[in-house]
Parts: C-alpha cells; sequence; structure tokens
C-alpha cells in the first residue's frame, strides 16, 4: 500500500472504503525538505520537469510538476484515473506541523488515462516562507469515485449559449464597460465580480466604479468584447485574432483560462521573426509555459537565425538574454524526465 523511494518521498493509500457504487481513497504524499528541494531545482532547472507516481491497490496516478521562469516557480498538482468516471477531490496542502495549509477542491466527469489539474501552488517558496526549510510537504487527496452512468442522452447544455445572450441583453444589467474608444458595453456585476478578482475589487470597495456604475479601461473595443464574451461564456473563439493584446487583458484580470488560451494561440504562431517579441509577451506577463516553449522552439536549431532578427536588435530586457542564454548553453541538468523530486533529493544528499 505504500511506495517508498530511495530519495525518501513517499506515497502512502491510508484508507479506502466503498459504498454502493461510489469509492473513495486517501490518500498521502509525503515530500522531505521541501524548501531546501525547490532551492536545489530552481538552481538547475531548464526545461519543466514532474514526478509520476502510482498509487497502488487504487486506480491513481498522481504527478507533481514544476515549472521556472527566471527564479518564478510553479506546482502543479495533477492527477490521472483508469477509466471515465465522476471524480470528487478534496485535497490539502501542508508544512510541517501546520504551520502553512491550503486547501483545494473541484469535482468532474473526468475521462480515463487523461490528466487532470487538482491544484496550483504559484510561487510555493514566498507561500512556505513561515516553513523551516527542512520541514516536510505533506499532500492530502480524498478522492471520491462513482462510475459515469450512460443514460438516455440529455439535451445539449447551453448555460454558456444563455449567458452569451444575456450580455447582448440590457435589460437587467447594472453596470458599463468602457473602452479606449468610448464604445459601452453594458454588463452585470454580480457575473463580473463572480469571474474576476480584479473587477469584484471594483464593486467591493468605495471606489469610483461602485459609484457611478462605469468602469473606464484602456483595452480597444473588441478586445474588451473578447475579454466579456470570455468572462460570460468561458469561451474565446477570436482568440486568434489577437492574442498578445487579449492576453495582456487577460493577465490584467486574472483570467487564467483566457490566458492559457492566448498563450496557446501565440504559440502556435511562432516563427523566426517574432519569437523574441513572443519572449518579451511571456516575461511581461509572466507566462512560464509561454516562456519555456519559445525557448525550445529557438533553441531547434534556430538561434543563429533568431540573433539576425530585427527583434534581437531591439531586446532591452537584460532577462531575456540572460534566460535565453542559460537556457541554449545549458550543459548537465538534472534528468526531470525521469522523477524531479528525487533527482533533486539525491542532489541534496
Amino acid at each position: 500500500m505504500e511506495e517508498d523511494n530511495r530519495n525518501r518521498y513517499k506515497v502512502k493509500l491510508d484508507s479506502k472504503s466503498t459504498q454502493e457504487v461510489t469509492h473513495t481513497y486517501n490518500i498521502t504524499w509525503t515530500i522531505p525538505r521541501f524548501e531546501e528541494l525547490l532551492n536545489t531545482i530552481v538552481s538547475g532547472l531548464c526545461t519543466p520537469g514532474y514526478t509520476v507516481v502510482n498509487v497502488q491497490d487504487t486506480p491513481f496516478q498522481l504527478k507533481v510538476g514544476i515549472s521556472v521562469m527566471n527564479t518564478q516557480m510553479a506546482v502543479e498538482i495533477d492527477y490521472l484515473i483508469d477509466t471515465s468516471s465522476f471524480v470528487r477531490l478534496s485535497m490539502d496542502v501542508k508544512c510541517g506541523c501546520g504551520s502553512f495549509s491550503k486547501a483545494f477542491s473541484n469535482e468532474q466527469t473526468v475521462q480515463g488515462n487523461e490528466w487532470k489539474r487538482g491544484a496550483v501552488l504559484n510561487d510555493p517558496k514566498q507561500l512556505l516562507s513561515r516553513c523551516s526549510i527542512s520541514e516536510t510537504l505533506k499532500l492530502y487527496f480524498c478522492f471520491t469515485v462513482s462510475q459515469v452512468v450512460h443514460n438516455v442522452p440529455a439535451p445539449a447544455p447551453r448555460l454558456s449559449e444563455d449567458f452569451g445572450t444575456l450580455l447582448n441583453d440590457a435589460s437587467f444589467s447594472d453596470v458599463t464597460m468602457k473602452s479606449a474608444e468610448g464604445i459601452e458595453f453594458r454588463a452585470h456585476k454580480s457575473v463580473l465580480a463572480a469571474r474576476s478578482k480584479v473587477l469584484r475589487a471594483h464593486f467591493e470597495h468605495n471606489t469610483k466604479e461602485s459609484i457611478t456604475n462605469v468602469v473606464e479601461t484602456s483595452w480597444e473595443s473588441e478586445v474588451l468584447r473578447d475579454v466579456l464574451t470570455f468572462i460570460y461564456t468561458d469561451k474565446a473563439p477570436r482568440v486568434d485574432d489577437a492574442p498578445d493584446k487579449l492576453l495582456a487583458a487577460a493577465d490584467y484580470y486574472q483570467l487564467d483560462r483566457l490566458k492559457s488560451l492566448c498563450e496557446e494561440a501565440l504559440h502556435k504562431r511562432l516563427s523566426v521573426e517574432n519569437a523574441v517579441y513572443t519572449l518579451q509577451l511571456a516575461e511581461l506577463h509572466s507566462s512560464n509555459s509561454l516562456m519555456q516553449s519559445t525557448l525550445a522552439f529557438i533553441k531547434n536549431g534556430r538561434t543563429e537565425l533568431v540573433t539576425k532578427t530585427e527583434g534581437w536588435t531591439s531586446i532591452q530586457s537584460v532577462g531575456i538574454l540572460k534566460r535565453m542564454y542559460e537556457f541554449i548553453t545549458a550543459g548537465e541538468t538534472i534528468n526531470f524526465e525521469k522523477d524531479v523530486l528525487a533527482a533533486a533529493l539525491t542532489k541534496i544528499n
């Protein structure tokens, strides 16, 4: 029931139970000397790394992925189940004796053998600042699994379409979003606040926006329209039109999924000519995945060509030059494809 590799991280099935067609699994993943491990990884990591473990006597695999841009790090915690199921996950992340604790939860129908996101720790070193450098990080998972029942097909979901209609119906709107050109879009405070912490802050306090019910923005009308479309429908049908401008707005309003869609669109249009511009966007908006994919694109036989572009001659960021140099000239590094946690712990030991 327990996996314990020689580098001392442990994955343990604490308990499992079954009630009718529902199965519950309680799992603990213990990672020792976690902050010291992060310090080791940040000094040698050139590409995103991860560790995958099979949890014995369960249908689950767990994965901890670590990505770095400059010295900014994110820890991504994912899971995979071997058959399509409805999965409810409750998860606690704790450091040491409880000096740091954070809870996550989600529920969804998942496809078998496809990785699903459980949680993300952004800037974990700052979050763990209250912990001793030698303290242990513990990830507590509680999975409740039910079989997917295939009954008579239900009508196609219309929530996204209905909310899109709501955006175009000013009947019950209570706030105006105004573009840089002065174009006005009628909207609903409750919807905006539920989708964006930044917009919620506009309405929670005694601000100009909460008094006048007008939010003036610096975004072009097309960009603002696309942001609102995403807020109401969770879709970005025009993301390929101007993903760089939309990325800036998504980053500003903290719309993480829209930001990911923009990063994907920018990656698809990568070329020798725009590679440096894309790196600058990634640095400006803290887009770790876009930074890594662009650096990999440049390193793959295009370095000399990129240095001859107009974009290269206009670079003003020392950070980008340093990052490119470190990535392209990287020699011996930890083999993260095998096991990022074990490799880092081996280096520490």
